[in-house]
């Protein structure tokens, strides 16, 4: 089994999924323990959140970089992600202008459903039945995992995804692309 150590992001084992080669590691980033993970039917919180970079030699100095600026600013980055799906869960059509142009899903066009997907979620871990505050998708976001692709760059940064279970998408779950500390896109699981 091949690993790549860094002296402050940890150990990468690579492994190989359908011919891609990727780098495997769970990064320490307590800022992402607000969101649970479920296992054997029980809900956990974790520091650690797993890594994959997408790369055939040795992680990339762009991907590196990439995981360096997400652990600096990931009080931020969390802040920003609730920020971002909540202002998009409460536009009011896709055409409608708002703080975080060139988002929207089916879900920022159907507030209705997205309210029913997540109300029993809402009333038993916040007993409310919406959502009032960019906190509040905490409850209903889940499972965080970060996906960096570098041969894959706009401007030099790396395509970074972070991936998470969704209450109102629970069929594709719901992706971040970031630039590291700003949320520069929202889409499906895997597809920002």
């Amino acid at each position: 089994m091949t690993q790549f150590r860094h002296k402050t992001l940890g150990t990468f084992t690579q492994r190989e999924e359908f011919d891609d080669l990727r780098w495997e590691a769970d990064l320490e980033l307590p800022a992402f323990a607000v969101f649970s993970y479920v296992r054997n039917g029980k809900r956990r919180r974790s520091k650690k959140v797993p890594v994959a970079i997408y790369d055939d030699g040795e992680p990339s100095q762009a991907a590196i970089k990439m995981l360096q600026a997400i652990k600096r600013s990931q009080k931020q980055l969390v802040k920003n992600i609730c920020t971002t799906f909540f202002d998009d869960l409460r536009q009011q059509g896709y055409d409608d202008s708002g703080r975080h142009e060139g988002h929207g899903m089916w879900w920022s066009r159907d507030p209705v459903t997205v309210a029913l997907a997540c109300r029993e979620v809402l009333l038993k871990r916040l007993k409310r039945d919406r959502m009032w505050e960019p906190e509040d998708l905490f409850a209903v976001l889940y499972e965080p995992r970060i996906e960096i692709f570098p041969s894959d760059t706009d401007d030099g940064i790396p395509r970074t995804l972070i991936d998470f279970g969704a209450e109102f998408e629970d069929e594709h779950g719901v992706s971040v692309r970031t630039d590291g500390k700003r949320v520069l896109n929202l889409g499906y699981s895997g597809e920002a």
